[in-house]
């Protein structure tokens, strides 16, 4: 496991300067990015000073940012070390899949039986314009970057459309959480063509009002990425002692093939 500090931490994007946000705020959305997106890798320990010098504002901020982050499940705080980024163990990934199949599927159906006539139009024409090849960048991790912000705005219109408020707070943790293990275990993930049948039928659901499909469609498919997700991190970061043998016993999701 990698112990030393992050050196020559990336500048703030451009985006990120011109956004406005509060510097606490600012922190938060850098590092997450670093996580999500490529940058901060599994073990590696935070500096508040660094991560301060990188963006030019004062360590308050950014251990702030770093509290939450914590509270995320991306940054582990260890006493008398300081934090890092976690390192996802496959047994406790696959059934962290396995809850985040069961949620979403409840948000599918909600989404299905809620939608009225008029969202489904909008919905349907938001899923042509996410699914343009238009304004996609042509280097690899912007590409990439894009790629994953589109199907975030997919599961936030899912969820908006599911008229549960509360559950969007709760997704967007499963969401980021998942595009970590995601870009931890594939590296820039190149979406199976399982997952982008599933995305069709999963939508095609909610705008037909078919609650049963959605549902099944978005607990099958999340529940097989569980599996290939905690299959790829084994095989990256082969287990050892009792961690070998935790995995070997902890039942895996099972694969709707």
């Amino acid at each position: 496991m990698a112990t030393s500090f992050k050196i020559g931490l990336p500048g703030v994007p451009a985006d990120l300067s011109r956004s406005g946000l509060r510097r606490h705020d600012l922190a938060y959305a850098y590092l997450k990015a670093l996580l999500l997106d490529g940058g901060l890798e599994p073990g590696e320990q935070l500096s508040s000073d660094l991560v301060g010098r990188a963006l030019g504002i004062s360590r308050a901020p950014v251990a702030d940012a770093i509290r939450r982050l914590a509270m995320d499940g991306l940054i582990e705080v260890v006493p008398q070390v300081g934090c890092r980024v976690v390192s996802p163990v496959p047994a406790e990934v696959a059934d962290f899949y396995r809850l985040f199949a069961a949620a979403e599927a409840v948000i599918a159906g909600f989404s299905a039986e809620r939608r009225t006539a008029e969202q489904a139009v909008a919905l349907r024409q938001l899923l042509v314009e996410l699914s343009s090849r238009q304004g996609l960048p042509a280097e690899p991790d912007a590409r990439a970057a894009e790629l994953r912000r589109r199907n975030r705005v997919r599961y936030e219109r899912l969820h908006e459309l599911a008229g549960s408020p509360l559950s969007a707070a709760i997704g967007a943790m499963f969401w980021d959480r998942s595009d970590f293990f995601l870009r931890v275990a594939f590296g820039r993930f190149d979406t199976p063509r399982y997952v982008t049948t599933a995305y069709r039928a999963l939508f095609d659901a909610v705008v037909e009002g078919d609650a049963e499909t959605a549902a099944r469609q978005a607990h099958d498919y999340l529940a097989r990425l569980g599996g290939d997700v905690a299959a790829a991190l084994a095989r990256k970061v082969p287990a050892s002692g009792e961690d070998a043998v935790a995995s070997a016993q902890r039942p895996v999701a099972r694969q709707a093939r």
